[in-house]
Protein backbone atom coordinates (compact mmCIF):
# COMPACT_ATOMS: atom_id res chain seq x y z
CA UNK A 1 0.00 0.00 0.00
CA UNK A 2 2.67 2.51 0.68
CA UNK A 3 4.79 1.82 -2.43
CA UNK A 4 1.16 2.95 -4.21
CA UNK A 5 1.01 6.13 -2.20
CA UNK A 6 4.84 6.95 -2.78
CA UNK A 7 4.10 6.09 -6.69
CA UNK A 8 1.47 8.65 -6.83
CA UNK A 9 2.68 11.03 -5.00
CA UNK A 10 5.81 11.25 -7.03
CA UNK A 11 3.51 11.44 -10.19
CA UNK A 12 1.46 14.14 -8.95
CA UNK A 13 4.73 15.72 -7.94
CA UNK A 14 6.01 15.33 -11.56
CA UNK A 15 2.90 16.31 -12.92
CA UNK A 16 3.15 19.72 -11.12
CA UNK A 17 -0.04 19.16 -8.79
CA UNK A 18 0.36 20.90 -5.61
CA UNK A 19 -0.92 19.78 -2.37
CA UNK A 20 -0.43 23.08 -0.28
CA UNK A 21 -3.12 23.01 2.13
CA UNK A 22 -1.86 26.01 3.42
CA UNK A 23 -2.93 28.48 0.19
CA UNK A 24 -4.31 31.77 0.95
CA UNK A 25 -6.76 31.11 -1.85
CA UNK A 26 -8.05 27.78 -0.87
CA UNK A 27 -11.95 27.45 -0.08
CA UNK A 28 -12.23 29.50 2.74
CA UNK A 29 -14.74 31.92 5.18
CA UNK A 30 -13.60 33.20 8.43
CA UNK A 31 -13.48 36.91 10.53
CA UNK A 32 -10.31 36.86 10.92
CA UNK A 33 -8.32 36.90 7.55
CA UNK A 34 -4.65 36.22 7.31
CA UNK A 35 -1.91 38.66 6.34
CA UNK A 36 -1.58 36.61 2.83
CA UNK A 37 -5.38 36.80 2.37
CA UNK A 38 -5.71 40.42 3.00
CA UNK A 39 -2.42 41.46 0.69
CA UNK A 40 -4.39 39.52 -1.86
CA UNK A 41 -7.71 41.35 -1.87
CA UNK A 42 -5.44 44.43 -1.62
CA UNK A 43 -3.64 43.29 -4.31
CA UNK A 44 -6.41 41.83 -7.03
CA UNK A 45 -9.21 44.85 -5.77
CA UNK A 46 -6.39 47.64 -5.99
CA UNK A 47 -7.06 48.53 -2.27
CA UNK A 48 -5.02 51.85 -1.88
CA UNK A 49 -1.72 50.42 0.35
CA UNK A 50 -1.88 53.49 1.89
CA UNK A 51 -5.01 52.97 3.53
CA UNK A 52 -5.69 51.96 7.20
CA UNK A 53 -8.16 48.54 7.28
CA UNK A 54 -9.24 46.34 10.08
CA UNK A 55 -10.88 43.27 8.01
CA UNK A 56 -13.96 41.90 9.25
CA UNK A 57 -14.38 39.11 7.18
CA UNK A 58 -12.80 37.10 3.95
CA UNK A 59 -14.38 34.65 1.80
CA UNK A 60 -13.15 32.69 -1.08
CA UNK A 61 -14.90 30.27 -3.42
CA UNK A 62 -12.58 28.57 -6.04
CA UNK A 63 -13.29 26.78 -8.96
CA UNK A 64 -13.06 27.76 -12.57
CA UNK A 65 -13.95 31.31 -11.96
CA UNK A 66 -13.15 32.37 -7.97
CA UNK A 67 -14.92 34.61 -5.96
CA UNK A 68 -14.18 36.67 -3.44
CA UNK A 69 -15.90 38.42 -0.58
CA UNK A 70 -13.89 41.19 1.46
CA UNK A 71 -15.07 43.32 4.04
CA UNK A 72 -13.10 45.85 5.84
CA UNK A 73 -13.45 48.71 7.90
CA UNK A 74 -11.89 52.11 6.60
CA UNK A 75 -9.85 54.40 8.51
CA UNK A 76 -10.91 57.11 6.60
CA UNK A 77 -14.72 58.86 5.83
CA UNK A 78 -13.26 59.61 2.38
CA UNK A 79 -14.37 56.90 -0.18
CA UNK A 80 -11.98 58.62 -3.25
CA UNK A 81 -9.38 57.53 -1.63
CA UNK A 82 -10.62 53.70 -0.59
CA UNK A 83 -8.74 52.40 -4.31
CA UNK A 84 -6.24 52.65 -6.46
CA UNK A 85 -7.87 55.67 -8.34
CA UNK A 86 -6.07 54.42 -11.94
CA UNK A 87 -8.11 51.15 -11.66
CA UNK A 88 -11.08 52.18 -9.91
CA UNK A 89 -13.08 55.61 -10.21
CA UNK A 90 -14.70 56.16 -7.14
CA UNK A 91 -16.79 58.86 -9.19
CA UNK A 92 -19.03 56.33 -10.14
CA UNK A 93 -20.39 55.46 -6.70
CA UNK A 94 -23.74 56.16 -6.36
CA UNK A 95 -26.39 55.95 -3.70
CA UNK A 96 -28.63 53.97 -6.26
CA UNK A 97 -26.63 51.08 -6.13
CA UNK A 98 -28.54 47.54 -6.70
CA UNK A 99 -27.71 45.61 -3.69
CA UNK A 100 -27.89 42.09 -5.63
CA UNK A 101 -25.10 42.55 -7.55
CA UNK A 102 -23.10 42.28 -4.48
CA UNK A 103 -24.93 38.53 -3.86
CA UNK A 104 -26.96 39.51 -0.84
CA UNK A 105 -27.95 35.99 0.05
CA UNK A 106 -24.20 35.11 0.98
CA UNK A 107 -24.70 32.74 3.98
CA UNK A 108 -21.75 34.59 5.98
CA UNK A 109 -23.65 36.30 8.70
CA UNK A 110 -20.47 38.80 8.49
CA UNK A 111 -21.72 39.73 5.26
CA UNK A 112 -25.49 41.12 5.94
CA UNK A 113 -26.86 43.78 3.97
CA UNK A 114 -30.11 43.57 4.45
CA UNK A 115 -30.22 46.64 7.13
CA UNK A 116 -27.76 48.47 4.84
CA UNK A 117 -27.69 52.20 3.07
CA UNK A 118 -24.71 51.80 0.54
CA UNK A 119 -23.55 53.62 -1.75
CA UNK A 120 -21.87 51.96 -4.62
CA UNK A 121 -20.86 50.71 -7.99
CA UNK A 122 -19.85 48.20 -10.39
CA UNK A 123 -16.49 48.16 -12.02
CA UNK A 124 -14.42 46.05 -14.90
CA UNK A 125 -10.57 45.78 -14.02
CA UNK A 126 -7.87 44.21 -15.41
CA UNK A 127 -5.98 41.29 -13.60
CA UNK A 128 -2.52 42.35 -11.64
CA UNK A 129 0.43 41.68 -14.29
CA UNK A 130 -2.18 39.73 -16.53
CA UNK A 131 -4.51 40.25 -19.41
CA UNK A 132 -8.49 39.88 -19.40
CA UNK A 133 -10.81 41.44 -17.08
CA UNK A 134 -12.40 41.04 -13.81
CA UNK A 135 -15.43 41.74 -11.79
CA UNK A 136 -15.05 44.21 -9.17
CA UNK A 137 -18.93 45.31 -7.27
CA UNK A 138 -18.00 47.77 -4.11
CA UNK A 139 -20.20 49.41 -1.74
CA UNK A 140 -19.60 51.20 1.37
CA UNK A 141 -21.62 52.66 4.61
CA UNK A 142 -21.03 55.68 6.30
CA UNK A 143 -20.22 54.75 10.15
CA UNK A 144 -20.74 57.36 13.02
CA UNK A 145 -17.35 57.40 14.05
CA UNK A 146 -15.38 58.66 10.70
CA UNK A 147 -14.57 55.61 9.03
CA UNK A 148 -16.55 53.20 5.91
CA UNK A 149 -17.74 49.68 6.37
CA UNK A 150 -16.27 48.87 2.43
CA UNK A 151 -17.90 45.56 0.89
CA UNK A 152 -16.12 44.34 -2.24
CA UNK A 153 -17.53 41.37 -4.47
CA UNK A 154 -14.51 40.32 -6.48
CA UNK A 155 -14.94 37.71 -9.13
CA UNK A 156 -13.36 36.22 -12.51
CA UNK A 157 -15.07 36.41 -15.47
Amino acid sequence: MLRYFLAFSLLAGLAGCSFDFTDPNADVTTTSPTIAQVTYCRDVMYINPELEIDPVGYSIETGMDDVIRFKFIAKTDDPSILFDPSRVDTKKFADDFTLSTLNPQAPETWWDLSSQKLTGANFTVPPPDSKGARGLNVAYAKNDDGTLTVYVLWYET
